[in-house]
């Protein structure tokens, strides 16, 4: 790799813990809208296949933001590196930013409810604050903003109106005691202890408008309307990082700045009779991730991606000319890519191919199914195809 050039634009990088792509309609979604997701998909490029290397959305920002990352000093020569997060764990993070700005808030209360605006929201809030950074005349390098609020705190309004088409300047400036130096964090402020593999309860009982996001087991007795009113809560977070996702658009664009959006961790949606972040085994929903790159397209990029090829990304969006995705590398055979060996603290073995999603339990208990088309890991064929698993642990065993 060459030293780095001087970059021809700042960057701004928005990472999300659990979010699912398929609850993005420029990721074929059919039940949710999110058109400021589309705007920027439709004029850049889309991974469809980009998969997490390993299933602690920690661990794969860890490795974005290590200290050896090249793109962080080829940014650094255009200006500081600043981070933005609501994540009150991201002191770990030092060594690569030059500035950690953490918006804190007080421990979430059991019958704390939803928002009324969009602006009182955890996310809603980080993004209007970063705005406000954008409007200063202070240069940077990269600007990144990361939130693990679906992880934490679903505050999104549950009435529709509230998603109005207001501009930040229609409210009051953020209260500069939101933030706190990390050394002075309470890294417990906003955790929420749900134990060891702990899928809440088996019930069809939930609140609608608690912010206490919910890991729920889909057992055969429960009521067939609760999937569907808590794919609605989700979809409406989901509204909500796309309405102020919106808003800085138009100031990215107004400074003329490159724009990432990048999940960390997936989200279960009912699969494998599951809902929530705090699965028991690890399936491909898990690892499965949405990234957009503004500009350089339209183009989809169909063929299995790394989430440990961010950082190399990143650089390459910092050089000149741009990143170009090859006509090449975009028409080669998806049967070329390599696969992509995760880790995992939930299972033995788990490899994803072009053609096969494969997990080993830590009972010893062996899953495989196809990919592509079986997008939910619905039809375990282990027992048809006990080749393909031994090939694929193999694999697995080869870089231990």
């Amino acid at each position: 790799m060459s030293m780095p050039q001087t970059p021809s634009k700042p960057l701004i990088i928005v990472s999300l813990e659990g979010i699912a792509p398929t609850s993005m309609s420029c990721y074929g979604c059919s039940w949710n809208h999110t058109p400021s997701l589309d705007q920027i998909s439709g004029y850049g490029l889309l991974w469809d296949r980009l998969f997490a290397s390993d299933d602690n959305p920690a661990q794969v920002m860890q490795e974005w933001t290590n200290h050896q990352s090249p793109w962080a000093a080829s940014y650094r020569s255009q200006g500081s590196l600043e981070l933005f997060t609501d994540q009150a764990t991201s002191g770990s993070h030092q060594h690569c930013f030059d500035e950690i700005n953490v918006l804190t808030f007080d421990p979430i209360a059991e019958d704390q409810i939803a928002c009324d605006d969009i602006f009182d929201t955890r996310f809603g809030q980080l993004i209007a604050t970063v705005i406000q950074r954008l409007k200063q005349p202070t240069d940077f390098g990269a600007i990144w903003i990361h939130s693990d609020f679906l992880n934490q705190c679903w505050d999104a309004p549950v009435d529709d109106d509230a998603f109005s088409t207001d501009s930040v300047e229609d409210h009051p400036d953020q209260d500069d005691d939101l933030f706190g130096p990390v050394d002075d964090l309470d890294h417990d402020s906003t955790e929420i202890d749900l134990g060891d593999h702990d899928c809440g309860p088996e019930t069809a009982s939930i609140t609608p408008t608690s912010v206490l996001p919910p890991q729920i087991r889909i057992d055969g007795e429960a009521d067939p309307d609760m999937l569907p009113q808590l794919m609605d809560r989700y979809a409406a977070q989901i509204q909500l990082i796309d309405q102020m996702l919106g808003y800085l658009i138009d100031e990215v664009e107004r400074i003329g700045a490159q724009l990432v959006f990048v999940g960390t961790s997936g989200f279960r949606l009912g699969q494998d009779h599951e809902f929530g972040l705090r699965p028991t085994r690890v399936r491909s929903v898990d690892l499965h991730l949405p990234l957009i790159v503004a500009g350089g397209g339209p183009l989809r990029i169909p063929q299995l991606t790394s989430s440990d090829s961010i950082p190399q990304l990143l650089y390459l969006l910092g050089q000149e000319n741009g990143f170009h995705y090859p006509e090449k590398q975009w028409a080669s055979a998806e049967s070329s890519a390599k696969p992509l060996i995760i880790n995992s603290q939930r299972c033995r073995y788990a490899v994803v191919s072009t053609d096969w999603f494969c997990t080993v339990d830590t009972d010893g208990s062996e899953y495989l199914f196809l990919k592509p088309d079986d997008l939910d890991d619905y039809n375990n064929v282990a027992r048809l195809r006990p080749d393909i698993v031994d090939e694929l642990v193999a694999m697995h065993q080869k870089t231990e």
